[in-house]
C-alpha cells in the first residue's frame, strides 16, 4: 500500500515539474479565490510579505471559506488546513489538535497555539479540562483565520513549536458589517452573529461584533446544552508614524462535552466492525441525560459543592488588549502588543469508566453482596440483557486560568537587512479543582435512566443512581492544582535579501520558565459525611473521598532554546523553492503533576527529563504560482521528545518519536465559474523509544498516514454551491498497534443564493451520508472484551440554515 502512495507522491512531483516548465511561458496573473494564499500574511514573520515569498508553511482562510466550511465548533475550522490534524468529536473545547505527524499525547494541543491578534488564548494548549479552544470562539467579528506549520513557529511563540492558528480580528478600517442569523433544520441551535465597523474621527475607528447562541447541539443531551455568546470591541486611532489600538472581549457560554461513548466493535482487530448499540446512535447520541442533572460532592475545601451538570463546558472569558506601533524614523519601528485575560468557568461532563451487558455488569466481582438493581426512583428491574456504564462524571473548577502577555519588538531595517530584537513576558495560572463521582446509568440515548443497587440484606448502596462520592477507581481524585507559570523569552530574527531572488532568515528564542506554587490530593482519603441531609449516614455517605489538604509544593525552573533558519529562492515571480531546518520546545504544565516527581529540585534528572518536550523540524518545499492555480509542496520531518501522565489510565509516559511525509496544498481555477481547491498531508510516524518497550517501532496511536480535503466551488451569478470532502485513512487507537479506526471521508456540502444585493440566504450541511469516523478510543483491543469499546466519534448529519444581511 505504501509503495503505492509514493509512486502517486512521484507521479505528483512530476506534475509540479511539468507545470513549472509550463509556468515560464505563462503570463503572471492573479486568481480568484485562492488569492487568499498569496496575500500579506503576519503570523509568524518578523516583516510581513507574500507567503510565496516566505519560507514557511501558511495558508489564510478567509470568512467566507470557513461559512461554506459551516463549523459547529471552533476546532471544526482547521480540519481543511493541510498538515494539521483537528479532532473535533469533543464539542466546542476539549479537541485534539496537532500537526505533521507530531503526537496527541493525552488530549489539548501541546505543540500548536491558537492566537488572536498574534497573542496565545492560552499559554500551554494542553491544560487539562481547560484547553485553550474552551476560551476560543469564531464570528463574524474574525477577518482571517492564518495558520502556520513548521518550525518557524518556535521563534516567534512560546510552546508551539509545531505550529500556529491565528485569529485576526477586524478593526473597523473597513465599513460596514452584517448580521445573520443561523438556525438548525434537525437539531436545536439558533445563533446571532453580527459586526459593524466604522469611522468616527479623523483616522479613527471602532469595530463592535460578537455572537449569542441557545440550543442542544448537533447530539442530543435532553436540555439546552449549548447556551452564551460572546461580545467583542476594538477602537483603532491612526496617526502619522503609527497606530493604538486598544480592543475588549467578553466571553461567557455554556457548551456541552462529549466524551467517549459505548460503540459497539465485531470481527477483529485488524478488520472491526463499528456500529451503534441498542438504543444508542453514536452519530447523535450524547452521554448527557436529564435524569443527572444535579451533582453533589465534597469540595476541596471541605464544603458540599453543588453543580449543575447541564452547564458542561461553562467558558468565562474577560480580555482587555492593546497594540501600539510606531515608527522612529531611519528604519526603526516599534511595536508593542500587550493583554490581560481573566479566565474561568467550569468542566462538567460523564466519562464511562466501564460498559458492560447486565449480567455481567452487576456480577458480584463488581458488586460485593450484589442483592438487586433498579431504575433510579422506581421499583422496577432493570433489564439484565441491557447495557449499563459506570460513570465518572468529571466534575472540574476552572478556578483561575488567568494569564498576562506582553511582547516587545524593536527592528531596524536596511537595504537588505532586517533585523527584529523583542522581549516576551507572560504567566498563566492554572487553579483548577477536581471533584468526580461515580453513577450508574443505562446506555441510552434518550433520557438515560440512572441505576440503583441494593445488596443482599435489601439495603441501598447507591443514592439515586450515585455510587461513590469520589472516584474509587482512579484514586479518588479529589485534587486541587494551584500554580503560577512565568515566561520571560528574548528573542531576535534577521531577515537577508542576498539577491533579488535568495532570502535567508534566521531566529532564536530562549524561554525561561518559572513553575510556583502547590498541588494537593496526591494520596487516597476518606472521610465519613451525611452529604443528603437527611440526618442518616447511608452506605455510599460512609466512604466520602476528601482531599487530603497535604499542601506539595512546586517550585522549579525549566530553559527552552528554539531556533530557526530558513531559504527562500524565487526562481521567477511563479516559482519558489525553500527550505527550513528547526527546534523548539514545549513546556509540561499540569500534565506533570501528580506524577511523583520532585517539583522542588532543579538538579533532578528525572523532574528535567520530563519538564520540556522538545520538538526538531526540518522543511524543504517548492511553491508555484500560475494564471488560475497555485501549488505548495512541502516534505518535512519531525522528531518529538515527550513525557506525559493521563489521568483516565493512571500511566506516565517517556516517549521519543520520528514522523516524515509530505504536505501538499492546492487550488485550481477550471473556468470562470468553477474552481476546486484541495490539501492532502502524507506522514510516516514512529515510536522511536518509550518506557513501554513493546511499543517501539509501533505508530503512535490516532495517526492516519493520510489526510486530505477536496473542496469543489461552482460560482454562476448569485448562486454559490459547493462541498467539501474531508478524509483520513486508518489508525491505530492505541500505541500497541492492534485495535484500527477505519478511515473515513465525509462530505459537508453548501449552497448559497443572493436573493438582494444585501441579503443573502445560505443552507449548509455536515457529514451528509452519516458517515461513521471514529477519532480516539480507549480500549487498545477488542479481543477479550465484550464487544463495547469507548470512542469518540464525529457527529452525523446535521442541517442548517443562515440568512446574511450586510449593513
Amino acid at each position: 500500500m505504501e509503495s503505492k502512495i509514493f509512486t502517486k507522491l512521484l507521479i505528483f512531483g512530476a506534475m509540479n515539474t511539468a507545470a513549472f516548465m509550463f509556468s515560464q511561458n505563462t503570463e503572471n496573473d492573479t486568481i480568484t479565490r485562492g488569492k487568499a494564499i498569496d496575500e500579506v500574511v503576519v503570523t509568524g514573520n518578523s516583516n510581513p510579505k507574500a507567503s510565496i515569498k516566505t519560507s514557511t508553511s501558511i495558508s489564510t482562510l478567509k470568512m467566507k471559506d470557513i461559512e461554506n466550511a459551516a463549523p459547529r465548533t471552533t476546532a471544526e475550522i482547521f480540519r481543511t488546513i493541510p498538515g494539521i490534524r483537528s479532532e473535533s468529536s469533543g464539542g466546542e473545547g476539549n479537541s485534539n489538535i496537532t500537526v505533521r505527524g507530531v503526537p496527541v499525547s493525552a488530549g489539548g494541543s501541546r505543540y500548536l497555539l491558537i492566537q488572536e491578534d498574534g497573542l496565545p488564548v492560552m499559554q500551554f494548549g494542553d491544560i487539562a479540562f481547560g484547553t485553550q479552544d474552551q476560551f476560543t470562539r469564531f464570528d463574524s467579528f474574525v477577518s482571517r483565520v492564518e495558520a502556520l506549520r513548521g518550525g518557524s513557529a518556535s521563534v516567534f511563540a512560546s510552546n508551539s513549536p509545531a505550529g500556529i492558528i491565528n485569529f485576526i480580528t477586524k478593526t473597523g478600517e473597513k465599513e460596514g458589517g452584517s448580521i445573520t442569523q443561523q438556525m438548525g433544520l434537525n437539531y436545536k441551535n439558533y445563533r446571532t452573529d453580527f459586526d459593524y465597523g466604522t469611522k468616527i474621527g479623523d483616522d479613527t475607528y471602532m469595530a463592535v461584533g460578537g455572537f449569542y447562541r441557545i440550543g442542544d447541539g448537533p447530539r442530543k443531551t435532553g436540555f439546552n446544552s449549548n447556551n452564551g455568546g460572546q461580545f467583542r470591541l476594538s477602537l483603532l486611532k491612526k496617526f502619522e508614524k503609527g497606530s493604538f489600538r486598544i480592543y475588549a472581549k467578553v466571553l461567557d457560554d455554556r457548551t456541552a462535552a462529549y466524551m467517549p461513548m459505548p460503540v459497539g466493535v465485531t470481527g477483529t482487530d485488524a478488520d472491526p466492525k463499528w456500529s451503534s448499540l441498542p438504543n444508542y446512535n453514536i452519530l447523535t447520541g450524547a452521554l448527557q441525560t436529564i435524569n443527572l442533572q444535579h451533582d453533589r460532592t465534597l469540595g476541596n475545601d471541605g464544603n458540599i459543592f453543588n453543580t449543575d451538570v447541564s452547564d458542561g463546558m461553562h467558558s468565562l472569558s474577560k480580555v482587555i488588549g492593546a497594540e501600539f506601533n510606531y515608527n522612529l524614523g531611519e528604519g526603526w519601528k516599534l511595536e508593542e502588543k500587550i493583554r490581560y485575560a481573566a479566565n474561568g468557568g467550569q468542566f462538567v461532563a460523564p466519562f464511562p469508566a466501564s460498559v458492560s451487558k447486565g449480567s455481567d455488569f452487576f456480577n458480584t466481582a463488581n458488586f460485593a453482596n450484589f442483592g438487586s438493581a433498579v431504575y433510579a426512583g422506581t421499583n422496577t428491574p432493570v433489564d439484565m440483557n441491557a447495557n449499563y456504564m459506570k460513570i465518572a462524571l468529571f466534575n472540574v473548577k476552572l478556578n483561575n486560568f488567568n494569564n498576562f502577555v506582553n511582547d516587545f519588538n524593536i527592528s531596524k531595517k536596511w537595504d537588505v537587512v532586517k533585523f527584529n530584537a523583542g522581549l516576551y513576558k507572560s504567566s498563566q495560572n492554572i487553579n483548577m479543582s477536581w471533584m468526580w463521582n461515580n453513577y450508574l446509568q443505562e446506555v441510552s440515548d434518550k433520557n438515560a435512566r440512572l441505576i440503583d443497587v441494593k445488596n443482599t440484606a435489601g439495603q441501598y448502596i447507591t443514592d439515586n443512581g450515585l455510587l461513590n462520592y469520589g472516584m474509587k477507581d482512579w484514586g479518588n481524585l479529589k485534587r486541587d492544582y494551584n500554580t503560577k507559570y512565568d515566561i520571560t523569552a528574548p528573542h531576535a530574527q534577521v531577515e537577508i535579501n542576498a539577491t533579488d531572488k535568495l532570502t535567508i532568515d534566521a531566529g532564536a528564542r530562549y524561554d525561561i520558565g518559572k513553575v510556583t506554587g502547590y498541588f494537593s490530593g496526591a494520596t487516597v482519603t476518606y472521610t465519613s459525611r451525611d452529604m443528603n441531609g437527611n440526618g442518616v449516614i447511608d452506605i455510599p455517605e460512609q466512604m466520602v473521598g476528601s482531599n487530603d489538604n497535604i499542601n506539595i509544593p512546586v517550585n522549579y525552573r525549566y530553559g527552552i532554546f528554539g531556533y530557526s533558519m530558513g531559504a527562500n529562492y524565487a526562481l521567477n515571480n511563479k516559482n519558489a523553492v525553500f527550505a527550513r531546518v528547526s527546534r523548539g520546545g514545549s513546556a509540561s504544565a499540569d500534565r506533570i503533576l501528580f506524577s511523583g516527581y520532585n517539583y522542588t529540585n532543579n538538579d533532578d534528572p528525572a523532574l528535567d527529563a520530563v519538564k520540556v518536550n522538545k520538538v526538531n523540524q526540518v522543511e524543504a518545499g517548492y511553491k508555484l504560482r500560475g494564471s488560475g492555480y497555485f501549488l505548495n509542496t512541502t516534505l518535512f520531518y519531525a522528531g518529538t521528545k515527550e513525557a506525559n501522565y493521563e489521568a483516565t489510565t493512571q500511566k506516565k509516559t517517556e516517549n521519543k518519536y520520528q514522523s516524515f511525509g509530505v504536505e501538499l496544498d492546492g487550488y485550481y481555477k477550471i473556468t470562470q465559474g468553477l474552481d476546486v481547491k484541495a490539501g492532502l498531508t502524507y506522514t510516516h510516524a514512529e515510536i522511536k523509544n518509550a518506557i513501554d518497550p513493546t511499543i517501539i517501532g509501533n505508530m503512535p496511536r490516532r495517526t492516519p498516514k493520510l489526510m486530505y480535503s477536496v473542496n469543489p466551488n461552482f460560482n454562476a451569478n448569485k448562486f454559490n454551491v459547493g462541498f467539501y470532502l474531508i478524509g483520513a485513512t486508518k489508525a491505530f487507537t492505541q500505541d500497541n498497534n492492534k485495535l484500527v479506526m477505519p478511515g473515513y471521508a465525509i462530505v459537508n456540502p453548501y449552497v448559497s443564493y443572493q436573493v438582494l444585493k444585501n441579503l443573502s440566504v445560505s443552507l449548509n450541511a455536515n457529514n451528509i451520508f452519516n458517515t461513521i469516523a471514529v477519532t480516539e478510543a480507549e480500549e487498545g483491543s477488542i479481543a477479550g472484551g465484550n464487544g463495547i469499546v469507548r470512542a469518540r466519534t464525529l457527529p452525523g448529519a446535521s442541517y442548517s440554515v443562515s440568512v446574511k444581511f450586510d449593513l
